[in-house]
């Protein structure tokens, strides 16, 4: 049976995933503590302490990071410790352990320069652009994907990089429907990222929306992923947003 490490498991996204992950033996740790995982080793600490860390891929044949600090308008040394020590830490520890895959939590915040510029219609950002973050928490999932590719490179665990957009069980409003993931197509996504054959790469985890700006191609071909969930679905119910990504680069740039 594999063995799989989820970070993170006391925040909501864990929380939905964890219907894909029956079936494994799970550990799940959180600096909080970890509940509605039945049957799981549930560990609390801090992926900034090596210490912790260390123990908690030992024996671990593949990791779900999911832990993170995810407000984008938090300052730097709120975000440093969360989403640039603990990854390295993770990373570190996981090649180790002898940890096979990561597959990590990352953000299409780490691209959304794009979409905040402007997209001209029908382009789609594509995940082979140079990173363009629209906010510091964009920045540190740039840092944590160019981490793991120095350690998939370097002979350490393979790592899928996933830009994950935003994952709540319904878009709330129209700037959700452009990168919205169902929990369903979450699920999707993660399981296959655990499956497939990659040794590193990075891809946009984004349901099938109509209104969608980001490629998700590559997940398809690589992956073997197929979202089943359309943001559309629920256009006629949501609230009027601003339309973007980032709220808080926006208001920052007066825009």
């Amino acid at each position: 049976m594999t063995a799989v490490l989820v970070t993170g498991a006391a925040g909501k996204v864990a929380q939905m995933l964890r219907p894909a992950l029956t079936g494994l033996d799970v550990r799940a740790v959180d600096a909080r503590e970890v509940t509605g995982w039945d049957g799981a080793d549930t560990r609390t600490g801090d992926l900034a302490d090596p210490d912790f860390t260390e123990g908690a891929v030992e024996g671990m044949d593949a990791v779900v990071h999911l832990a993170a600090n995810p407000r984008p308008a938090s300052s730097w040394p709120e975000l440093r410790g969360p989403n640039a020590d603990a990854v390295a830490n993770l990373l570190d520890a996981a090649w180790r352990a002898g940890v096979t895959k990561v597959v990590l939590a990352s953000s299409v915040h780490a691209m959304g320069g794009y979409v905040a510029e402007g997209l001209p219609a029908g382009t789609l950002v594509d995940p082979a652009w140079p990173a363009r973050p629209c906010c510091t928490y964009g920045a540190t999932k740039v840092f944590a994907e160019a981490y793991a590719r120095t350690v998939a490179d370097g002979g350490g665990p393979a790592v899928v990089c996933l830009r994950l957009g935003g994952v709540v069980p319904r878009p709330t409003d129209t700037g959700n429907l452009l990168g919205w993931l169902s929990p369903g197509d979450l699920r999707l996504l993660v399981r296959s990222s655990l499956a497939a054959d990659v040794r590193y790469g990075t891809y946009f985890g984004v349901s099938a929306n109509t209104r969608g700006v980001f490629d998700y191609a590559n997940a398809v071909d690589e992956l073997g992923y197929r979202p089943e969930s359309d943001s559309e679905t629920y256009a006629g119910d949501v609230t009027l947003g601003d339309g973007g990504l980032c709220r808080w680069s926006a208001e920052r740039a007066g825009v």
